[in-house]
């Protein structure tokens, strides 16, 4: 993993052994991409994906601390394998019915080398510096999961 665009958007590059239509199909069904979007120690109690431009996602969970968080966004480029883009929020107290908090944009680049895929991330711009701090975390713990998960149904 590599980097930082500028110091409140993050630039994460991680190469997958698998190929970009496997590496891109984890993130866009909806049973594959629940086993391992959030880090290690967050449970996911509810994740709903409509991959399409224009379509949403959201995902409900148990952070570490136990608390609970909600997070949504809408889907707004989808060219498969190639690339993902989408808007993120966290929702207040983690209830959907409550106000979104600052919105980001999470774009997902896939490129295949050889028989591998490198991915390429950039999520941001964040508020501030505790919250890109967070969510560079949050995505390197799910890159370790998503990596595992390739491995285990390769």
């Amino acid at each position: 993993m590599a980097a930082v665009a500028d110091t409140r958007t993050l630039r994460l590059t991680r190469i997958f052994d698998a190929t970009p239509e496997r590496v891109f199909d984890a993130w866009i069904v909806q049973d594959r991409f629940v086993q391992w979007m959030c880090p290690p120690g967050v449970t996911v109690q509810e994740c709903v994906i409509d991959v399409r431009p224009g379509g949403g996602w959201r995902i409900k969970g148990l952070n570490r601390s136990g608390k609970v968080f909600a997070s949504s966004g809408i889907y707004v480029v989808v060219e498969r394998p190639v690339r993902l883009e989408f808007t993120w929020a966290h929702h207040s107290d983690g209830d959907y019915a409550l106000p979104r908090g600052h919105e980001t944009t999470v774009r997902i680049e896939f490129r295949a080398v050889g028989a591998k895929t490198e991915l390429t991330l950039l999520h941001g711009p964040f508020a501030d510096d505790p919250s890109t701090e967070g969510h560079r975390e949050g995505w390197g713990g799910s890159f370790d999961k998503l990596e595992a998960f390739l491995r285990r149904t390769a």
